[in-house]
């Protein structure tokens, strides 16, 4: 007849079932997170106890079992054990990597990388290391990306970094990657170069143009803040705050009526911006007020 029975073990990991028929019964062993075990038959001796040992294994343990023992058990090839860590440690840090978690992705990057560099060394066969290849060259890129988007030291990034674009010069996140570097090592030069390279990819960028010229501006260079200003509004003519920023380079200038036109503009784009309350409040000054 078809019966079936679960039986889940104690903490130390015992289990018994007493009573059974003398009959061929197939036996299966499953925990979360573990490959599932089945045997069978499993015959039952006539009024005797008979003991199974069980050990499971995790997917990768199975794997690395099944091609890196020979048949006496010994290691065949020690560089597909090293091979299966390092992609195994690549799996997991994938999905921290997609939700852009790059600080806790980053411990299992550097272990994939330095596993399968360590296992191209090692490989014996010659397709195995020809495979690897593609795989070390994709961790490379993801290493550099996180070094750079969550490493203690972003410099270090660049080497995996240039690699990478060398390889694909319109890759975004690693131009993005050689941004943050540049500002690690205070390259200026290197920052403005990678950031021509994703505005020539995107079109010109607002938000660039717009933050050169608060550099310019709070270095006291009013004149190139307001010459970047008025390039965002080319780009973005409904970019307010640069319409803000310009009416207090006019106003610094006496240029009056600019500053009113922009005031006046910054409201109608932002009537509840950050800066809404000082923009009215200059609004209403009768030096302001009367210019039309």
């Amino acid at each position: 007849m078809n019966w079936s029975k679960d039986i889940f073990p104690d903490k130390n990991g015992n289990f018994l079932q007493v009573g059974l028929e003398p009959k061929e019964f197939i036996l299966t062993v499953k925990a979360e997170g573990y490959i599932e075990y089945t045997e069978q038959p499993v015959k039952i001796p006539l009024a005797d106890v008979l003991v199974r040992n069980i050990t499971l294994l995790t997917q990768t343990e199975t794997r690395t079992q099944i091609v890196v023992t020979g048949p006496k058990g010994t290691p065949d090839d020690p560089g597909v054990v090293l091979d299966l860590e390092g992609r195994d440690a690549f799996n997991q840090a994938i999905p921290l990597y997609n939700e852009g978690k790059f600080d806790e992705a980053l411990p299992q990057v550097e272990k994939a990388y330095k596993t399968l560099t360590e296992a191209e060394g090692k490989l014996k066969d010659e397709q195995a290391k020809a495979d690897l290849a593609p795989e070390l060259q994709k961790i490379e890129r993801v290493l550099g990306i996180c070094i750079a988007r969550a490493g203690a030291k972003k410099e270090e990034a660049e080497p995996f970094l240039l690699k990478a674009l060398e390889r694909n010069p319109k890759d975004e996140a690693v131009i993005f990657g050689l941004i943050e570097t540049s500002k690690a090592k205070s390259d200026k030069i290197a920052e403005q170069k990678y950031r021509d390279m994703l505005e020539t990819l995107h079109g010109p960028n607002p938000d660039v143009a717009y933050n050169k010229g608060v550099e310019a501006f709070n270095a006291g260079n009013s004149k190139e803040a307001k010459a970047h200003w008025l390039r965002t509004l080319e780009i973005a003519p409904t970019y307010a705050e640069a319409h803000y920023m310009l009416a207090m380079v006019d106003f610094s200038d006496n240029n009056l009526r600019g500053t009113k036109q922009h005031l006046q503009k910054y409201l109608e784009l932002a009537p509840n911006g950050k800066n809404a309350g000082t923009a009215k409040e200059m609004l209403r000054d009768p030096a302001l007020k009367n210019i039309k």
